[in-house]
């Protein structure tokens, strides 16, 4: 499996892979600050995650977690998941100079994803002390529009120091 920084002609086969819905989103991620880390194997790509070091949107966020980089929307293509991938993407995430200058990492979790909660706190993640986020999530259409809706998440935080 190899891990690389995605392209816009990359764009193409994930949606392939992935869906049009979830690719919109990583499409329009290309022209922020960040970068969308994408998997492969071979030709085909497996998975892909969002990484941004841009101040957050949310106040409370940006207040309490100032300068440091969220990962958004890690997806693994259907069939492959519990293989490793996410976490690979994850891990390489962590690298990011980025992130390694910040010293720490966060992720956004829905709050009725209880399996995924877990699955961070296996990674070294914790949970945020300053309880459910309000937050606004971008529903992005593959024609590039773009619709906000309030929502809710939970905050996991990794310390990246403490491994």
């Amino acid at each position: 499996m190899e891990i690389r920084p995605a392209s816009a002609e990359d764009m193409l086969y994930l949606e392939r892979v992935l869906g049009p819905e979830r690719t919109a989103f990583y499409r329009h991620r290309l022209k922020r600050q960040g970068v969308v880390l994408t998997s492969w194997e071979g030709e085909e790509p497996t998975g892909a995650v969002y990484v941004t070091w841009e101040p957050a949107d949310e106040d409370m966020v940006r207040i309490l977690l100032p300068g440091v980089p969220f990962v958004h929307r890690l997806h693994v293509a259907p069939g492959l998941r519990n293989r490793g991938r996410g976490k690979a993407l994850v891990r390489e995430a962590e690298e990011l100079d980025e992130v390694r200058m910040a010293g720490r990492l966060a992720a956004g979790v829905d709050l009725d994803e209880d399996h995924v909660a877990r699955w961070w706190t296996r990674l070294g993640y914790r949970e945020w002390e300053h309880g459910i986020a309000e937050t606004v999530r971008e529903e992005y259409a593959p024609d590039g529009t773009v619709r906000t809706v309030p929502d809710l998440c939970r905050i996991f935080v990794k310390d990246l120091d403490s491994g």
